[in-house]
């Protein structure tokens, strides 16, 4: 099994054990109306020892776009407060469905942790099998992390631009929205795709709750038009299950791809500056 997943036999043997860091950052889907209070189930039951962190809580948010990059300075600030380092083992988990882990396990390498890994199958697969959970929340004391963000791993409206038509470009939304056939979750929005970009739907890279094969995860792609071996971009609606994308490549060692972290919220807006298919 690939070292950026762990299976939940494998934490439930390591729970308690020196520098293992368990976080929980489930996220509520946009459209969700009210969004799912994952703070509050988190306090319900979640995995011994887990911190609590959504997205947001590590984002920048001033931007006028949603959960955006922060800056190397806020990120070591943010971690070093929750008891984070450069060097702890880092668990993520979801619901097991790659909706947002993939994003805190992409901003942690990119701002230089050591090693993190995605819980396969997420706290679905846990409650499945009847692994214990504990109630309440859980704090660290501070830590040390040194932020330093690797360069040229994202891209911006304008470099997507540039590279239509010259850079492959996939999407992780719905083949629904990608199409402009189902409404955007976000008000204001086109819908439709960026010029010649592939619908790679984040859904695809699981199966039965659990993180596809290397080798399904390779079929897939390609079933879906991607070619593996070239320099990617991924995109999505907002930034978030575009590094899923960006995840699954990784598993099968396609480490090629940058993101654009404005997404649709950005490049969907309502003007004329950024062309748009729908078919």
């Amino acid at each position: 099994m690939c070292s950026s997943i762990v299976s939940t036999d494998w934490l439930a043997e390591h729970l308690g054990a020196p520098g293992l860091i368990i976080i929980d950052c489930r996220k509520s889907k946009p459209g969700i109306t009210p969004p799912i209070d994952f703070k509050g189930k988190y306090l319900e039951a979640h995995i011994p020892g887990a911190l609590h962190i959504e997205v947001d809580d590590i984002s920048d948010c001033s931007t006028g776009l949603p959960h955006m990059m922060p800056t190397a300075a806020a990120f070591s600030q943010s971690m070093s407060e929750r008891g984070i380092g450069n060097d702890s083992t880092i668990i993520l988990y979801d619901e097991g469905d790659l909706f947002s882990a993939p994003r805190v396990w992409w901003m942690l390498t990119r701002f230089g942790a050591t090693d993190v890994r995605i819980l396969d199958g997420g706290l679905n697969a846990w409650l499945k099998e009847h692994k214990v959970t504990e109630s309440g929340e859980n704090t660290l004391p501070p830590a040390a992390f040194n932020a330093h963000l690797a360069p040229d791993i994202v891209v911006n409206a304008q470099q997507v631009k540039d590279s239509l038509g010259k850079t492959q470009i996939i999407d992780a939304r719905s083949l629904g929205r990608f199409r402009g056939e189902q409404p955007e979750p976000r008000a204001g929005l086109h819908g439709g795709h960026i010029p010649g970009s592939l619908s790679v739907p984040f859904t695809e890279l699981t199966e039965n709750g659990k993180i596809k094969s290397p080798q399904a995860l390779k079929e897939t792609f390609s079933r879906l038009g991607v070619d593996i071996t070239q320099p990617t971009i991924a995109s999505c609606g907002s930034g978030v299950t575009a590094t899923a994308l960006l995840f699954g490549l990784h598993l099968i060692g396609s480490d090629a791809v940058k993101i654009y972290d404005g997404s649709w919220a950005e490049w969907g807006d309502i003007n004329e500056d950024y062309p748009i298919e729908t078919h």
